[in-house]
């Protein structure tokens, strides 16, 4: 179900672009950057290796997600104001260490887990009518996004293949679908809610401990949210334009010269005008 809603919204996403930024006669390109503020987080600090006896600080960190992020910032290119393709990231790092030595003990048990995630999404934004200052432009959105998570420790019992089995239920492959309205307070900068939200996401992972016993789970996730947005537009100083055929063949045709105008002299008398029909005898 994951992987056939995932493929629906990024078939949907190349769909509508492509019927919609071909048709764009003659489109002004406008560099946008904004921010995307969900209650609905992908991730949080995930530390799930490390020894709370010895490190208490992780158990708040594992509990209370000190890192939690989405795809909030984005960049985005827009064509004819109306037609955007997107690009939004996320990065998250978070690290614990520990030490424990009681009296007598020749050397300190330490306790070091890390966590690293990078997530990406492209997405396409096409509103309904034309941006104007002071007025609400509806729009539809769509995007597909992926993750990318790794976990560190220094805990021998934990090998690299449970660890990677580990990050991989921490990096989701999904989509969203929403429909939202901005309100443009200037050519320049809008406020947005993306009032209904869908999104799709799961996980999964596989790995064989050292009896050689198999562990395979996955985890798919389908949600509704919303948000609020803050985006800003800049103008490019450039233009892209699309020529059709009829338009092609004009341009190759070759052009007629023109004749040269003879200047006349003032010193000649000016020239007769040619007789007509009916004075040739």
């Amino acid at each position: 179900m994951r992987g056939t809603l995932t493929r629906g919204l990024c078939g949907l996403a190349i769909l509508t672009a492509g019927l919609c930024l071909p048709s764009v006669a003659s489109a002004d390109v406008h560099l946008a950057i904004g921010s995307r503020i969900e209650p609905l987080r992908y991730t949080s600090a995930f530390l799930p290796n490390s020894n709370t006896g010895i490190n208490d600080a992780a158990k708040y960190a594992t509990g209370n997600g000190f890192q939690s992020a989405s795809l909030a910032p984005y960049f985005g290119l827009f064509f004819a104001q109306k037609y955007g393709l997107m690009l939004s990231f996320d990065v998250g790092y978070a690290k614990s260490s520990g030490e424990l030595q009681a009296m007598g003990m020749p050397m300190a048990t330490t306790d070091n887990n890390s966590y690293f995630q990078f997530g990406v999404g492209l997405g396409a934004k096409i509103y309904f009518n034309q941006p104007r200052s002071q007025k609400v432009s509806p729009y539809l959105y769509v995007d597909v996004y992926k993750y990318f998570s790794s976990v560190a420790t220094d805990n021998a019992a934990i090998s690299g293949e449970q660890a990677s089995a580990q990050a991989a239920v921490r990096s989701p492959t999904g989509g969203t679908l929403a429909i939202g309205a901005e309100y443009f307070l200037s050519p320049g900068f809008s406020i947005g809610s993306e009032i209904f939200g869908l999104r799709v996401s799961g996980v999964s992972s596989e790995y064989k401990d050292a009896a050689m016993t198999r562990h395979s789970s996955s985890f798919t996730q389908v949600s509704l949210y919303t948000g609020l947005t803050l985006n800003y537009r800049f103008q490019v100083q450039a233009s892209v334009q699309t020529v059709d055929d009829d338009s092609v063949e004009q341009t190759a045709a070759p052009k007629r010269k023109r004749r040269p105008v003879q200047q006349q002299d003032d010193n000649q008398p000016p020239a007769l005008p040619a007789p007509s029909p009916e004075a040739i005898d």
